[in-house]
C-alpha cells in the first residue's frame, strides 16, 4: 500500500518512509506522490485510526480516492470538500487525517489543504510559520472539512516536510517530540535530508514511539530566497460566521482589530446573499488585504477605499 517512489519528480527531489509504531501491528498511515498532467507534482499524507487488517482497507480507500481528485484536477481543499462526505460512509465511525497538497514547479508554489493533521514544514533561508486559526477538522469527525487552504511561494532552496502525527508525538524524556524539534532535525540533516534519515533522527531522540509515522520530503533547489506564505484561505456559512470564525482567522493573519468590524460586515452581508463565501487573506509587503468569492467561483472586485477603510481592499 505504500508505493515506491523516483527519487525525483522534474526538478523536485522527493522521498517518503514509513515506520510502524512500538508494537506489532501494522497502522493506518499512508502516503503518495506523483506527477500531475498539468506538470505539477501532488502529495497525500495521511492517518486513519485504528491498527491492524481494519485500517488496511481504510487507508486503500482514502490513498486512492483523493489521488483520483487531485488527478481530475481539484485544488487540494476542492478535493477535500469533495471527497469528504463519499469516504465518510465508507469509513463507519473511523476517523481519518490527511494532508493533500500539489506543487507547481513553474511558479515555485506549494497549496495545500490539511484535514486534522498538522501542516507542513517548509524550511529554507528560514521557516514559514504556518497559520494554523480555524483549521478543519479530520475526515470522520462529523463536520465539513476542507475549508482551510494555504498557498507558499518558494523563491529560493527549501525543504518542505509532510509527516503524520506519530513524528511529532514521539516522547523525549516522557514530553512529545514537537514540531519545533522536527524542524531543527531537518535542518541538521542539512543536504542528507531525506524522508528515511529523519525518521532514523527521530528515532535516535526518542524513546517511545507509540504511534505510526510517516514523511515525506520535497527538496526545492534555488538561492536563499525565504519562503513566504502567499494566501490563506476559510470557506464560511451563515453558521460559521456567526461562531466568530472569520474574526479569529483575520486576527491570526495580522489584521488590524480596527480594520476587521469592517470585514466581518461584509462577510456577514456576501454569506447572506451568497449562502457560502471565501475569505482570502493575501500577504506580502505591506498590510494584509482581503478579498472574497462567494461560492469560491467569483472574486469581487474592492472598491477604491478611503485611507480610513479596513485592511487591503474591501470587496463590495
Amino acid at each position: 500500500l505504500l508505493p515506491e517512489l523516483p527519487g525525483r519528480l522534474g526538478p523536485v527531489g522527493t522521498s517518503a518512509a514509513y515506520r510502524p509504531a512500538s508494537g506489532p501491528a501494522a497502522g493506518g498511515d499512508f502516503y503518495d506522490l506523483f506527477a500531475l498532467g498539468d506538470g505539477q507534482l501532488a502529495v497525500i499524507v495521511g492517518d486513519v485510526s485504528g491498527h491492524g487488517r481494519r485500517a488496511l482497507p481504510h487507508t486503500a480507500l482514502l490513498r486512492f480516492t483523493l489521488r483520483a481528485y487531485l488527478e481530475a484536477g481539484l485544488s487540494p481543499r476542492s478535493a477535500l470538500q469533495t471527497a469528504a462526505p463519499v469516504l465518510e460512509r465508507q469509513l463507519g465511525d473511523s476517523l481519518a487525517t490527511v494532508v493533500l497538497a500539489t506543487y507547481n514547479p513553474r511558479e515555485r508554489t506549494l497549496v495545500y489543504a490539511c484535514a486534522g493533521p498538522p501542516p507542513p514544514l517548509v524550511i529554507g533561508t528560514a521557516a514559514v510559520k504556518p497559520i494554523t486559526a480555524c483549521s478543519a477538522p479530520p475526515i470522520g469527525a462529523g463536520a465539513a472539512t476542507g475549508t482551510r487552504q494555504s498557498t507558499i511561494s518558494i523563491p529560493g532552496g527549501s525543504l518542505i516536510c509532510f509527516y503524520t502525527d506519530g513524528v511529532v508525538e514521539a516522547r523525549v524524556q516522557g514530553r512529545l517530540l514537537g514540531a519545533p524539534r522536527l524542524g531543527e532535525l531537518i535542518t541538521e540533516l542539512g543536504q542528507d535530508a531525506n524522508a528515511a534519515a529523519l525518521l532514523d533522527s527521530v528515532e535516535a531522540e526518542t524513546e517511545l514511539r507509540p504511534d505510526d509515522m510517516a514523511a515525506c520530503l520535497l527538496r526545492v533547489e534555488g538561492d536563499e530566497q525565504r519562503p513566504a506564505i502567499q494566501v490563506e484561505e476559510l470557506e464560511l456559512d451563515g453558521r460559521e460566521a456567526a461562531r466568530g470564525r472569520a474574526e479569529r482567522f483575520l486576527l491570526a493573519g495580522g489584521v488590524d482589530p480596527i480594520d476587521i468590524e469592517n470585514v466581518l460586515a461584509s462577510v456577514r452581508a456576501s454569506v447572506a446573499r451568497h449562502g457560502r463565501v471565501l475569505l482570502a487573506l493575501h500577504l506580502g509587503a505591506g498590510e494584509p488585504r482581503v478579498s472574497l468569492h462567494p461560492q469560491n467561483v467569483t472574486t469581487l472586485e474592492p472598491p477604491t477605499r478611503p485611507q480610513t477603510a479596513t485592511a487591503g481592499g474591501m470587496p463590495t
